[in-house]
Protein backbone atom coordinates (compact mmCIF):
# COMPACT_ATOMS: atom_id res chain seq x y z
CA UNK A 1 0.00 0.00 0.00
CA UNK A 2 1.27 2.98 -0.80
CA UNK A 3 2.06 5.99 1.95
CA UNK A 4 -0.67 7.77 0.66
CA UNK A 5 -3.47 4.79 1.01
CA UNK A 6 -1.71 3.92 4.16
CA UNK A 7 -2.90 7.84 5.57
CA UNK A 8 -6.25 7.30 4.15
CA UNK A 9 -6.54 4.06 6.01
CA UNK A 10 -5.68 5.03 9.41
CA UNK A 11 -8.44 6.72 11.85
CA UNK A 12 -7.46 8.59 14.42
CA UNK A 13 -9.88 9.21 17.66
CA UNK A 14 -9.13 12.12 19.75
CA UNK A 15 -11.14 12.29 22.74
CA UNK A 16 -11.80 15.97 24.78
CA UNK A 17 -12.78 16.39 28.02
CA UNK A 18 -11.82 17.41 31.53
CA UNK A 19 -12.29 14.53 33.90
CA UNK A 20 -12.43 16.49 37.19
CA UNK A 21 -15.46 18.36 35.62
CA UNK A 22 -18.31 15.54 35.97
CA UNK A 23 -19.95 15.08 32.67
CA UNK A 24 -17.26 17.50 30.50
CA UNK A 25 -15.28 14.48 31.33
CA UNK A 26 -17.34 12.56 28.93
CA UNK A 27 -14.76 12.09 26.16
CA UNK A 28 -11.95 10.63 28.85
CA UNK A 29 -14.34 8.35 29.74
CA UNK A 30 -15.25 7.16 26.12
CA UNK A 31 -10.76 7.30 25.75
CA UNK A 32 -11.01 4.81 28.35
CA UNK A 33 -13.10 2.49 27.01
CA UNK A 34 -11.66 2.34 23.80
CA UNK A 35 -8.25 2.07 25.15
CA UNK A 36 -9.05 -0.88 26.94
CA UNK A 37 -10.80 -2.45 24.00
CA UNK A 38 -9.03 -4.84 21.17
CA UNK A 39 -9.49 -1.72 18.00
CA UNK A 40 -7.76 -2.52 14.46
CA UNK A 41 -3.82 -1.59 13.71
CA UNK A 42 -5.11 1.37 11.69
CA UNK A 43 -7.26 2.47 14.48
CA UNK A 44 -5.31 5.11 16.94
CA UNK A 45 -6.87 6.81 20.27
CA UNK A 46 -5.64 9.69 22.05
CA UNK A 47 -6.32 11.44 24.82
CA UNK A 48 -7.18 15.21 23.83
CA UNK A 49 -7.43 16.64 27.43
CA UNK A 50 -8.78 20.39 27.43
CA UNK A 51 -6.46 21.72 25.17
CA UNK A 52 -7.75 21.90 21.71
CA UNK A 53 -5.03 23.23 19.72
CA UNK A 54 -2.20 21.13 20.94
CA UNK A 55 -4.34 18.68 19.68
CA UNK A 56 -3.46 19.24 15.89
CA UNK A 57 -0.73 17.02 16.00
CA UNK A 58 -3.14 13.85 16.78
CA UNK A 59 -5.32 14.46 13.28
CA UNK A 60 -2.25 14.14 10.72
CA UNK A 61 -1.62 11.00 8.96
CA UNK A 62 -5.26 10.41 8.58
CA UNK A 63 -7.76 9.63 6.56
CA UNK A 64 -10.45 9.92 8.64
CA UNK A 65 -10.47 11.56 12.31
CA UNK A 66 -13.50 11.45 14.73
CA UNK A 67 -13.58 13.60 17.80
CA UNK A 68 -15.43 13.13 20.82
CA UNK A 69 -16.73 15.66 23.20
CA UNK A 70 -19.31 16.56 25.62
CA UNK A 71 -21.93 19.28 23.65
CA UNK A 72 -24.38 21.40 25.09
CA UNK A 73 -26.73 22.35 22.56
CA UNK A 74 -30.11 22.52 24.74
CA UNK A 75 -30.88 18.95 23.94
CA UNK A 76 -31.79 16.03 26.34
CA UNK A 77 -28.91 15.15 28.13
CA UNK A 78 -27.17 11.67 27.51
CA UNK A 79 -28.46 11.85 23.55
CA UNK A 80 -25.38 10.98 21.43
CA UNK A 81 -24.75 12.84 18.39
CA UNK A 82 -23.01 12.76 14.99
CA UNK A 83 -22.05 15.88 13.60
CA UNK A 84 -20.36 16.35 10.12
CA UNK A 85 -17.36 19.20 10.07
CA UNK A 86 -19.45 21.65 8.10
CA UNK A 87 -22.43 20.83 10.58
CA UNK A 88 -20.61 22.91 13.57
CA UNK A 89 -20.86 26.37 14.42
CA UNK A 90 -17.77 28.18 13.77
CA UNK A 91 -16.13 29.95 17.54
CA UNK A 92 -17.04 33.37 18.47
CA UNK A 93 -14.13 35.91 18.28
CA UNK A 94 -13.38 36.10 21.75
CA UNK A 95 -9.79 34.12 21.35
CA UNK A 96 -7.77 33.67 24.34
CA UNK A 97 -4.81 31.24 25.67
CA UNK A 98 -7.41 29.62 27.71
CA UNK A 99 -10.64 29.76 26.01
CA UNK A 100 -9.09 27.94 22.68
CA UNK A 101 -11.27 24.51 22.91
CA UNK A 102 -12.52 21.87 20.44
CA UNK A 103 -14.17 24.50 18.33
CA UNK A 104 -11.06 26.14 17.69
CA UNK A 105 -9.46 23.40 16.77
CA UNK A 106 -12.08 22.54 13.83
CA UNK A 107 -12.13 26.05 12.29
CA UNK A 108 -8.23 25.77 11.98
CA UNK A 109 -8.28 22.79 10.30
CA UNK A 110 -8.85 24.59 6.64
CA UNK A 111 -6.17 26.53 7.55
CA UNK A 112 -3.87 24.21 8.85
CA UNK A 113 -4.30 21.93 5.75
CA UNK A 114 -4.29 24.40 3.20
CA UNK A 115 -2.69 23.14 0.01
CA UNK A 116 -2.69 19.35 1.97
CA UNK A 117 -4.86 16.64 2.18
CA UNK A 118 -7.41 17.73 5.55
CA UNK A 119 -8.88 14.60 7.18
CA UNK A 120 -12.23 13.79 6.60
CA UNK A 121 -13.45 15.22 10.63
CA UNK A 122 -16.54 13.17 12.27
CA UNK A 123 -17.56 14.59 15.92
CA UNK A 124 -19.60 12.30 18.00
CA UNK A 125 -21.01 14.47 21.06
CA UNK A 126 -22.82 13.42 24.45
CA UNK A 127 -25.41 15.93 24.79
CA UNK A 128 -24.54 17.06 28.67
CA UNK A 129 -26.36 19.16 31.53
CA UNK A 130 -24.66 21.32 34.23
CA UNK A 131 -20.83 20.39 34.37
CA UNK A 132 -20.04 19.73 38.31
CA UNK A 133 -17.08 20.49 39.71
CA UNK A 134 -14.56 18.60 41.23
CA UNK A 135 -15.91 14.91 40.94
CA UNK A 136 -14.88 12.68 37.77
CA UNK A 137 -18.64 10.81 37.61
CA UNK A 138 -20.74 11.96 34.93
CA UNK A 139 -24.75 12.02 35.67
CA UNK A 140 -26.50 8.85 34.94
CA UNK A 141 -27.99 10.29 31.62
CA UNK A 142 -24.44 11.27 31.02
CA UNK A 143 -23.43 7.73 32.02
CA UNK A 144 -25.71 5.58 29.84
CA UNK A 145 -24.78 7.49 27.25
CA UNK A 146 -21.11 6.03 27.34
CA UNK A 147 -21.43 2.76 24.98
CA UNK A 148 -23.90 4.40 22.17
CA UNK A 149 -20.70 6.64 21.76
CA UNK A 150 -18.07 3.79 21.89
CA UNK A 151 -20.38 2.28 19.60
CA UNK A 152 -20.76 5.10 17.30
CA UNK A 153 -16.76 5.72 17.22
CA UNK A 154 -16.37 2.23 16.08
CA UNK A 155 -18.91 2.38 13.39
CA UNK A 156 -16.97 5.09 11.96
CA UNK A 157 -13.36 3.54 12.74
CA UNK A 158 -14.58 0.13 10.34
CA UNK A 159 -16.40 2.21 7.38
Amino acid sequence: MSSDGARAAMRHVVCFGNLWQGDDGFGIHVFRRLRAMRLPPRVKVFEGGTAGLSALQHLEGCGKAVIVDAIKTGGRPGTVRRFLLEELDTPGQEYSVHALGVNHLLAALPVVFEGGVAPEVIVIGAEIGRISPFTDRLTPPVEAALGGAVDAVIKECTS
